[in-house]
């Protein structure tokens, strides 16, 4: 660096391009979102395969008997299999098997198939009791007989079908006992919980569509995207100096106009990445160039800096802001064994890197930061390369005065994550609060 506290040209890391085509699909959370309730559905799903009770099924098979005409033949067949599927079949062999039981349950035990081209028809009666399924199972055939021979009463006798309609083939019923298998629980259950979460998901996109491109970011925001950076830590594989080197040269483009002593990092919601990626970027100027770095916790709502640098409870920010502490008093060392797993080792040695949290009683700290914010970064001038994590915008926390005092502006938004409404409301703030160069970096989980 040629001049203290300012950040030097760098050169041009690689910075992937943006994309042409606006698509709909969803963000990596929301799909390991899915596939988890799925995985969770299909585990419960076979859990409950193993409480099912065991089933018997009694399968009788019977031919049809109607004559030499082919036609007549399966017109009978179809018949039979209907008035076997029947409640009013159910009903009489209820009452021929004298069975205490209603004519729906009845009905429900009996299944018929019909194999193809065939005059024959195999009829299962299933259930937990295997006297019952042989009670409703030994009725069948007389049942079925006599529902069809009362129907020929009326009809002259040439018009009669003559002969035995239905005979058992077989001289003994086939007995089995069945049971639900655990994968067709696990499948089941995996299934729909996935596309149950699909639908739910896809119409959280409908109703809120999110940014997951950055074309779409950067209509929504109305703003250059500078870089596209991976989350810290995410798993895959990425080192986070890539992360922040695509950061540096987004960086480098906001300070086209002159050297950058202040930058603010702000976003459309709350997010802890969003203060990773201000904790590496601050360890890693501090590492290349040898220059003091200040970060600030000025989101004075959710302080995720602070949480991250395990200094909650620590007097930072708001104390300043009312005047009860200096700057100098609230300032703490970032050491190795104090940042998030994915940042260790990032740290420099030197203790370059100064945090200050957003404080204790911040609450009644967030007016006051209109009149007093000037004041804190003032005594920060010249001294540290300042880097600010900032408030939600438009948010709570007032971030008129900081963007205002600012040398340039990043704005982070989450490619899947973030609403291209939340966005649109972010850039249209950010241009009426600040004249200063302002550019957006792609998040990308």
């Amino acid at each position: 660096m040629s001049e203290a506290g300012a950040l030097a040209t760098l050169p041009d890391p690689m910075l992937v391009e943006p994309s042409g085509s606006i698509s709909f699909r969803f963000g990596r959370r929301t799909w390991t979102m899915i596939a988890a309730a799925a995985a969770v559905a299909a585990l419960v799903g076979t859990a409950l395969t193993f409480t099912f009770p065991e089933r018997y099924v009694v399968t009788r098979s019977f031919i049809v008997l109607a004559g030499s005409n082919a036609t007549d033949n399966d017109t009978l067949i179809r018949g039979l299999e209907v008035i076997l599927s029947d409640r009013g079949f159910a009903t009489q062999l209820k009452a021929r098997a004298e069975l205490d039981l209603p004519a729906e349950t009845v009905k429900s035990m009996i299944s018929v198939d019909r194999p193809a081209l065939s005059p024959m028809l195999n009829v299962k009666t299933t259930s937990e009791d295997l006297e019952l399924a042989e009670a409703v199972s030994a009725q069948l055939e007389p049942t079925l007989t006599a529902v069809f021979l009362r129907n020929q009463r009326n009809l002259p006798v040439e018009s009669r079908i003559s002969g035995p309609i239905v005979q058992e083939v077989y001289e003994r019923p086939i007995r089995e006992k069945t049971y639900t298998p655990w994968f067709a629980g696990f499948l089941t259950g995996g299934v729909l919980a996935f596309v149950l979460g699909f639908v739910i998901a896809a119409f959280r996109q409908y109703r809120a569509p999110t940014v997951t491109s950055v074309r779409e970011v950067s209509e929504a925001l109305d703003l250059p995207v500078l870089a596209r950076v991976v989350a810290l830590g995410d798993g895959r594989g990425t080192h986070p100096q890539e992360a922040v080197l695509s950061m540096l040269a987004a960086i480098e483009r906001l300070g086209a106009r002159g050297p950058i002593h202040r930058l603010v990092v702000v976003g459309p919601e709350a997010d802890e990445e969003r203060s990773k990626l201000v904790l590496a970027l601050g360890c890693a100027i501090a590492r290349n160039f040898e220059q003091p770095v200040a970060l600030i916790d000025a989101d004075l709502e959710n302080s995720s800096l602070t949480e991250l640098v395990g200094a909650a409870g620590e007097p930072g920010l708001a104390e300043c802001l009312t005047g009860e502490l200096r700057v100098d008093q609230t300032l703490l060392r970032l050491e190795n064994g104090h940042t998030p797993p994915a940042l260790e080792g990032m740290v420099p040695a030197s203790g370059l890197v100064r945090v200050m949290p957003a404080g204790v009683d911040r609450s009644g700290s967030v007016l006051r930061m209109r009149s007093s914010l000037h004041q804190v970064l003032g005594a920060l001038s010249g001294r540290y390369v300042v880097i600010v994590d900032g408030p939600q915008v438009p948010g709570p926390v007032p971030s008129t005065q900081l963007l205002s005092m600012s040398d340039a502006t990043l704005v982070v938004v989450t490619e899947g994550g973030t609403s291209i409404r939340d966005a649109r409301f972010t850039g249209d703030a950010l241009r009426s609060y600040t004249t200063n160069p302002v550019g957006a970096v792609v998040l990308k989980k």
